[in-house]
């Protein structure tokens, strides 16, 4: 800073020029960080969705299952290869429920009222609602085991699911067993 020949204080060109410099670097550097760290957040996101996906899979199909109707027999329990539907009872009325992997590679739920349950009239406004469940799957595999009780006359299912989903820099796999606690009927 120097006195100017009035006798006033003043920053020179030079320091002006400094000062804007080192400013612009600090900021830079700032800039640098903050857009690292975004960067960072974003990746971290992407490589969890996959997880969030599979979660929220498994305990949808979890949840339905634990809903499965008392009437319902094994050959119900329709879980082979790329889908799975069986029949439920929601809101206490019956209903029927399927998982799939649809063509645009997207986990789906659809879920409709039992038609038998509907009389005559409401049977063809019966509509089936769809939940996308999860995107950017490359595989969908359900297997289906079942043992039979001598004792009771009925059968429990273990049901093994696998899903893969295209991820980077690798696809993620991930894979889930629900026993089905209920004894069906044979």
């Amino acid at each position: 800073m120097r006195k100017s020949p009035t006798g006033s204080y003043g920053f020179t060109l030079l320091e002006l020029l400094l000062a804007l410099s080192i400013g612009s670097i600090v900021v830079a550097a700032v800039y640098g960080t903050f857009h690292t760290a975004i960067k960072a957040k974003t990746r971290a996101e992407e490589a969890m969705t996959p997880l969030r996906n599979a979660r929220y899979f498994f305990s949808a199909i979890k949840g339905d299952l634990m809903h499965i109707r008392g009437d319902a027999h094994v050959a119900d329990l329709l879980c082979e290869g790329d889908h799975c539907g069986f029949p439920i009872r929601a809101d206490n009325k019956p209903a029927n429920v399927r998982y799939l992997l649809n063509s645009r590679r997207e986990l789906v739920k659809e879920f409709w009222p039992d038609e038998a349950d509907a009389d005559k009239a409401d049977r063809a406004m019966v509509e089936k609602k769809s939940e996308v469940l999860g995107r950017d799957v490359l595989q969908l595999h359900f297997d289906k085991q079942v043992k039979r009780n001598r004792a009771t006359g009925g059968a429990t299912v273990l049901l093994s699911i696998s899903v893969n989903f295209a991820a980077q820099p690798e696809p993620m796999r991930y894979e889930y067993a629900i026993f089905v606690e209920k004894t069906l009927q044979p």
